[in-house]
């Protein structure tokens, strides 16, 4: 708990010192370094705390090797540990989504990318609203469950399982207007 804290307390520091970077230069070559500064700060904006501790629990856990960066040897203990054996190659090509070392900031910068390339939250609400008829902001959870697995890009069995591990369901109706929430990581308080 205590190297967690540590761990945030350094982040918060790196971070610091590069919007300190920024503030100073001309034109004297610096302005790569203050929008590559200003670039890797800005991915800790697109995330909540709670959030951003949970994408460095999931990093740490994957540096086996705890050297702050994920490499080929890391994906391969991670793998091996959940029962798989991959191969170099896919593990190499998972290891190019990063632009350079993938350390926590790239680590977050790619699940920012990914995350925030989702449709927008009004979009999202918009389509459960269409089977909404009494704008409840409710709905039944079998109908969505059979929604889910009947149209547009069919979900597994699995996967089902794997979305109601995170969706508010209560008496057999899912909330549809929180879970909208959930899946964007917005704050799910004032809904």
């Amino acid at each position: 708990m205590a190297s967690k804290a540590r761990n945030i307390r350094e982040q918060r520091d790196r971070e610091k010192a590069a919007t300190a970077q920024d503030s100073g230069s001309a034109g004297d070559g610096r302005d790569t370094k203050k929008r590559a500064a200003r670039a890797s700060s800005n991915v800790f904006s697109m995330f909540n705390q709670n959030q951003i501790q949970e994408f460095k629990e999931a990093f740490t856990m994957i540096d086996q090797n705890r050297d702050g960066f994920i490499d080929v040897e890391d994906l391969k203990d991670i793998y091996s540990s959940l029962g798989r054996d991959p191969d170099e190659k896919s593990l190499k090509e998972m290891l190019k989504e990063s632009p350079g070392q993938l350390n926590f900031t790239a680590f977050l910068t790619i699940f920012g990318e990914k995350l925030h390339g989702t449709d927008p939250e009004s979009t999202i609400l918009s389509a459960f609203q269409m089977f909404d008829a009494d704008n409840a902001g409710e709905l039944p959870e079998e109908y969505v469950k059979d929604l889910l697995m009947n149209m547009g890009d069919n979900f597994t069995p699995d996967e089902i399982k794997q979305t109601w591990k995170e969706a508010p369901i209560s008496g057999g109706i899912v909330d549809y207007k929180k879970f909208t929430k959930i899946i964007k990581g917005s704050d799910t308080d004032n809904v």
